[in-house]
């Protein structure tokens, strides 16, 4: 079961590397949650960002954003786009700004980013076929879906690299099952926590939760919350295989082609119809990644990969790997990307950012600052400084105060705003010396000034004093580093030991208190929104002979392959626990009588079909299972499980391996 999602948000943000909106973006979020907020409000924050504004005005004048006409103003575009629409791209475009490089070293950040984009447009196109989902929603919640991969890597990047290594890009429940085993966390969980942190719609929420779940036979088809954040999560998978597809380059593609054209078959969608819906994704994905400066490749077309799909005959081996301890070599290997030995800023030199538009004034600062011991970076105009600035992440940036484009006290101020720059020490080149100006510049957030013509040696001083301060502020940093460090191996081992509390060691189930409290908030959840709700007990036939036979080894290990069995054999949302010695207890929300006659059948022929050979037991078992389909009669979880195990006492007297449903 999961922790309270305060816990786990708290123990992420406190690393300091979590991925996330810049000021602007963060203070949009806000407004938007205002129903008074006008377009007006929202434009006067957002052009306090330029290159987020310049991102929105590229997506509402791109041909993925319907646009007919040329928007060139922020008004525009929040009036063609919708406040809403606008309130979720700033988030996604603010935090892919902020998230394109990182500490975790098997992490391809370009990678995630180009998947990410991929995933977006082709959920876009995918809500426009399954009508309950607004496609700019469908945009951002494809871009932003997986961000719980990218807030892993950022805050255990260590740790994190150890679990992609091992996991080798094979399947992804195998990914969700190292993150589990390493971190007692896994992706999806933290993506549907940054979601409600953010304020996103709950069938979001609720779609990340989903979006791994391939079994959409049963699922609801309405316009409810609920209902939508289904079927978003089955866009989701989709387009997870879409993204792939776009990514794969060798055998390993033809698989997922093949798929991906069963999943339009079995959607009712015609071929040529659904072969032109990838085209178009195909197009997109590189129109966007243009604009959002995302690497796209150049695929084939669909009709190109399924008939190269189709012809081909070789073997495709499997990246299948085994979930194994993923060792830890000990506490050096610790999470700590500021390892490096103390140094001040000023014996090393330091990053710093120029920034002028005058030619010799350039020259003769980069001669004088290299002399010195700095490293430099260059920019021309406030614009380029901005985007240099987010880039590089400089210690120290030296700009000149009248620019074109954004002069130096608007660079300030929007440097500020960021989360990646707000630290960053500022000195200002002015012929200003009015108190006014130094008060209006000061107040705009630099933190020192020269006067212009520059003196060297009096710049040579206040370039001393500010590397006294970024040596504080890398202290300081370092310290928030190991206190992080700290709370995270303190939240992994809670995690552990709640997941201890609440899984039976032997089956990985979770164990009966644990199934009791899932029961408890599914009756609740199910007398709030009407819907059905079943539950089942399962119980091992004649599992006292395997244990009088064989021995209590050989019931071991009956049991775990039995129970590994009826986890792979239920629908995504069912639970199973052990309930108690050869028990089970299985809950399945949203479920009827036909989908128990179904489910109880398909779980008793998997298990009565699974041959064990081990050295402890070979051969096959059986089950009996009661089933309890909620009705008026029921006053708790209690009188189902009761009456459950009345069935199953029925199953056990007609004869064993057969399902009862109770009444």
């Amino acid at each position: 079961m999961k922790l309270a999602t305060n816990t786990i948000l708290k123990e992420i943000q406190t690393s300091g590397h979590l991925p996330s909106p810049t000021g602007v973006a963060l203070t949009i979020l806000e407004l938007a949650r205002n129903p008074d907020t006008s377009t007006e409000d929202m434009a006067m924050v957002l052009v306090g960002d330029p290159s987020l504004t310049g991102q929105i005005l590229k997506y509402a004048n791109s041909a993925i954003s319907g646009s007919r006409g040329e928007i060139t103003n922020i008004n525009d575009a929040l009036v063609r786009l919708g406040m809403s629409t606008v309130r979720q791209l700033c988030l996604g475009f603010s935090v892919l700004s902020n998230s394109r490089s990182g500490p975790c070293p098997n992490f391809d950040y370009s990678v995630y980013w180009t998947h990410s984009l991929a995933m977006a447009v082709s959920s876009q196109a995918l809500s426009r076929l399954i009508k309950s989902v607004i496609p700019d929603e469908a945009f951002t919640c494809g871009l932003l879906c997986n961000i719980g991969h990218l807030a892993l890597a950022s805050v255990y990047p260590t740790r994190y690299s150890k679990v992609l290594t091992k996991w080798d890009h094979g399947f992804r429940s195998k990914l969700l099952e190292f993150e589990e085993k390493k971190l007692s966390i896994n992706h999806n969980t933290v993506s549907v926590v940054l979601f409600e942190d953010w304020g996103l719609p709950d069938y979001y929420c609720l779609a990340v939760d989903l979006q791994e779940n391939e079994d959409w036979s049963s699922l609801p088809a309405g316009r409810r919350a609920q209902d939508r954040g289904h079927q978003l999560g089955r866009i989701l998978n989709i387009a997870h295989l879409a993204a792939e597809i776009c990514l794969e380059t060798g055998d390993r593609r033809h698989p997922m082609v093949l798929q991906f054209m069963k999943i339009g078959e079995e959607m009712g969608i015609g071929e040529n119809q659904w072969v032109a819906l990838y085209d178009e994704i195909l197009a997109e994905w590189g129109r966007l990644g243009h604009i959002l400066n995302i690497v796209t490749s150049n695929v084939p077309s669909l009709e190109t990969l399924v008939s190269r799909a189709r012809e081909f005959r070789g073997n495709i081996p499997d990246k299948d790997v085994q979930l194994e301890e993923i060792d830890d070599n000990g506490r050096q290997d610790a999470d700590n990307p500021a390892e490096l030995a103390e140094q001040s800023a000023l014996s090393k030199g330091m990053d710093i950012l120029v920034v002028t538009d005058s030619l010799v004034d350039m020259r003769i600062l980069e001669k004088k600052l290299t002399a010195a011991g700095h490293r430099l970076t260059k920019a021309v105009d406030g614009q380029d400084a901005l985007e240099q600035a987010l880039n590089t992440n400089p210690q120290v940036i030296l700009t000149d105060w009248m620019m074109p484009r954004l002069d130096g006290l608007e660079l300030t101020h929007s440097l500020r705003q960021t989360t990646m720059a707000a630290e960053t020490y500022m000195i200002i080149m002015t012929a200003q010396e009015g108190n006014d100006q130094l008060v209006e510049a000061f107040d705009a957030g630099i933190d020192d000034y020269v006067v212009k013509p520059i003196n060297h040696g009096i710049l040579n001083a206040r370039l001393k004093a500010a590397a006294r301060i970024v040596t504080l502020q890398e202290r300081a940093a370092r310290h928030r580093e190991e206190v992080s460090r700290t709370i995270n191996e303190l939240g992994i081992l809670s995690r552990q030991m709640h997941t201890m509390a609440l899984e039976d060691q032997l089956t990985k189930l979770p164990n009966r208190r644990s199934g009791l409290e899932h029961f408890e908030k599914e009756w609740s959840r199910s007398s709030r929104t009407g819907e059905s709700l079943l539950c089942m007990i399962l119980d091992i036939d004649h599992f006292k002979k395997v244990n009088d036979k064989y021995g209590h080894d050989a019931g071991d290990v009956v049991l775990e392959k039995t129970a590994a069995v009826m986890k792979s054999a239920m629908r995504d949302i069912d639970v199973v626990c052990r309930f108690g010695g050869e028990e089970f207890l299985v809950i399945c929300p949203g479920a009827d009588v036909n989908v128990a006659k179904s489910v109880g059948n398909r779980l008793r022929k998997a298990i009565e079909g699974n041959v064990m050979d081990t050295p402890e037991f070979k051969g096959n078992i059986t089950i009996s299972i009661g089933v309890a389909v909620r009705n008026e009669k029921h006053t708790s979880p209690k009188d189902m499980i009761k009456e459950a195990d009345e069935a199953l006492y029925a199953a056990k007297e007609a004869g064993r391996n057969m399902v009862c449903i109770a009444g």
